[in-house]
């Protein structure tokens, strides 16, 4: 399940001294992924949670991958640092206690979403929901961190970008997703520079590349494991790294 953050109403981090606003950026970028995939993983079902200029809410995206039994979800976005501008680079996400200051601030930008919903503020997970979760989904957790991982390897090895690290943070997009599920930071709108290259049909290319691969080699190395009679190699590998 490829889910393109933001949408209609709901514009996302924006650049507005270029007129460019998150919502546009990531679907782009998501349908990107979705036609690596149809053409080059013929076998593999591509799901999405929007393929248009469309609100969806934020519990929604989540629970149209569990109601669609995806194997894996997919949550791409844009980040925004606009009292550092020089801040740049990628980062992939998987459910968990936010444990530095940086993942909290990009957990509460992203569940603040809920305020298009309900014109409240947004919805941020309680410390204890978060622990019990990690107790009790340490396999899915291992599965997402591992997925995140090999993003964050092809953003930096093969497409030459910053990798800023794989992190955890209760994010609500993440949280209704009964399957391995990782958010995707692709870059900063509010760094310029980073701007013009989300913003390009190159860039945006080598992006959806970068994650395309990664999906591709983790559902191969998940075909192994199966063939070897070990379901568990995947999980423990992640668990290890």
């Amino acid at each position: 399940m490829l889910d393109a953050g933001h949408g209609g109403k709901d514009p996302g981090t924006s650049n507005r001294r270029m007129g460019i606003n998150e919502k546009d950026v990531v679907l782009a970028v998501t349908l990107k992924v979705g036609e690596y995939i149809k053409e080059y993983m013929p076998n593999v079902n591509v799901l999405y949670t929007r393929t248009d200029d469309t609100f969806v809410p934020l519990p929604e995206r989540g629970l149209v991958a569990t109601r669609n039994k995806a194997d894996l979800f997919v949550s791409i976005h844009a980040n925004a640092a606009p009292n550092a501008p020089s801040a740049h680079g990628t980062e992939t996400f998987f459910l968990g206690l936010a444990r530095s200051e940086s993942a909290l601030e990009v957990m509460k930008r992203e569940n603040s979403v809920v305020e298009f919903e309900n014109g409240g503020g947004g919805l941020n997970l309680s410390e204890e929901e978060l622990l019990i979760y990690e107790l009790t989904n340490s396999g899915n957790m291992a599965i997402s961190e591992r997925i995140a991982t090999m993003i964050e390897d092809q953003f930096k090895y093969r497409a030459s970008r910053r990798s800023r690290g794989v992190k955890q943070a209760g994010l609500e997009a993440l949280w209704h997703a009964s399957t391995p599920a990782v958010l995707v930071e692709l870059g900063f709108l509010s760094n310029t520079s980073e701007a013009r290259y989300l913003t390009s049909e190159y860039g945006q290319a080598i992006l959806a590349s970068a994650i395309f691969r990664a999906i591709r080699d983790f559902k191969d190395e998940f075909d192994r494991s199966l063939q070897n009679g070990d379901t568990q190699e995947t999980t423990s590998r992640a668990s290890n790294e």
